[in-house]
C-alpha cells in the first residue's frame, strides 16, 4: 500500500510540473508561435493545477507537500493569466429580446460525417435560419439541408465551406486560398441592401500545430477582409483557435469585428463534454448581441452555434 501511494505522489508530482511547465511557456506565444500552441490547452493545465493544489491539502510536508503545492499553484497562476482576459474582455451592449429586424446565424462543422443526416437538417430547419454556415459539409449534408429548408446555397472553391441564405446573394466571393495554398477555406457572400446589406463570410482554418499555415489562415483573412466594409460583416467558422490564443487575440484586434462567442466550448464532443471554444461567430458594430448559445449534438465532433444579432440602424 505504501508503494502505491509512493508512485501516487510521484505522477501527481511529474503532472504538475508539466502543467507549470506548459502554462509559463504558453506566456512565450506573445512572440513565438510556437509556443503559442501551449496556450490551446490551458484549461487542462488548470485543471491538473487544481487536482495538484487539492492533493497537496491532504498530503503531509515529508511527503512532498511544499513542491505540489509549488507545482500546482503555479500552473493554476500562470493558466489563470491566459484565460482570465477573456472573461475581462469589453463587449458591446446586447439588443432586447425584442429587438426589430432580428437575424439568425448557426455555425457547424459538420466535420465531413454523414451521421444522421435527416435529424440534423430537420432541427437546422426548425431554427429556421437566416445564414447558415457549413464547415467540411459533404454532398449528402448539403442536399439534406436544402430538402428541409429552402434556401440559396453558396460554396468556396470545392464547397467545403458553404454558406445558405434565405434570398439570393447579390455577389458571392470564392477566393483562393492564397500564397502556398495555405489560406483558409473561405467563401463570402455579399446581400443586396434590400436584404440588410450583410456580408457573411463562412471559414474554417487549419489546427495550430500546423504552425506556419495556421499564421497563412491569419493572414489571408486579414487580406480579404481589409478592404470591405465592416458594420454589418459576420463572420462565423471553424477556427481551430481558442480565446486565450495571442494570436487569436492579435487576429482580432486588427479585423475590427467583435467576436459574439464567449468562452463557449465547442468541441470535442466526447462523452458530452466539450472543453474547447474553436468555434465562433464575429460581427460588425451595426449589429447588437440578442443571445448566442451552443446547439444540441448531431453526430459531429462539433457542436453548433447559435447567434441571434439585431440591428441598430
Amino acid at each position: 500500500m505504501a508503494s502505491v501511494r509512493f508512485v501516487f505522489r510521484g505522477l501527481i508530482l511529474v503532472l504538475g510540473a508539466l502543467a507549470a511547465t506548459g502554462a509559463i511557456l504558453a506566456h512565450g506565444g506573445r512572440f513565438s508561435r510556437h509556443l503559442d500552441v501551449l496556450t490551446h490547452l490551458s484549461l487542462i493545465y488548470l485543471a491538473i493545477g487544481a487536482v495538484v493544489l487539492v492533493c497537496a491539502i491532504f498530503t503531509s510536508i515529508a511527503h512532498g507537500k511544499l513542491p505540489m503545492a509549488i507545482f500546482g499553484g503555479l500552473a493554476a497562476l500562470a493558466s489563470l493569466g491566459l484565460i482570465v482576459p477573456e472573461f475581462t474582455r469589453p463587449i458591446s451592449p446586447k439588443a432586447a429580446s425584442g429587438a426589430p429586424g432580428q437575424i439568425k446565424v448557426i455555425q457547424f462543422n459538420v466535420s465531413q460525417r454523414d451521421v444522421g443526416l435527416e435529424e440534423r437538417a430537420r432541427w437546422i430547419a426548425r431554427q429556421d435560419p437566416d445564414f447558415l454556415v457549413l464547415e467540411e459539409s459533404t454532398p449528402a449534408m448539403r442536399a439534406a439541408v436544402l430538402r428541409h429548408l429552402p434556401r440559396q446555397m453558396s460554396c468556396g472553391m470545392t464547397c467545403y465551406t458553404a454558406i445558405f441564405t434565405r434570398t439570393a446573394p447579390e455577389k458571392v466571393d470564392r477566393p483562393r486560398r492564397g500564397r502556398y495554398g495555405l489560406g483558409p477555406a473561405i467563401t463570402i457572400v455579399h446581400m443586396a441592401q434590400r436584404d440588410g446589406g450583410y456580408i457573411v463570410i463562412g471559414t474554417h482554418y487549419t489546427w495550430p500545430t500546423k504552425v506556419r499555415p495556421h499564421h497563412e489562415n491569419t493572414a489571408r483573412m486579414l487580406l480579404l477582409t481589409k478592404s470591405l466594409p465592416k458594420d454589418r460583416m459576420i463572420i462565423a467558422g471553424d477556427f481551430n483557435s481558442t480565446p486565450w490564443s495571442f494570436a487569436r487575440r492579435r487576429e482580432e484586434a486588427r479585423i475590427g469585428l467583435e467576436r459574439r462567442t464567449r468562452a463557449l466550448p465547442s468541441w470535442p464532443t466526447n462523452f458530452g463534454i466539450p472543453f474547447l471554444p474553436i468555434d465562433h461567430i464575429y460581427a460588425g458594430g451595426d449589429l447588437r448581441t440578442v443571445s448566442v448559445e451552443r446547439g444540441p449534438y448531431l453526430g459531429s465532433d462539433h457542436y453548433p452555434i447559435i447567434a441571434v444579432l439585431a440591428p441598430i440602424s
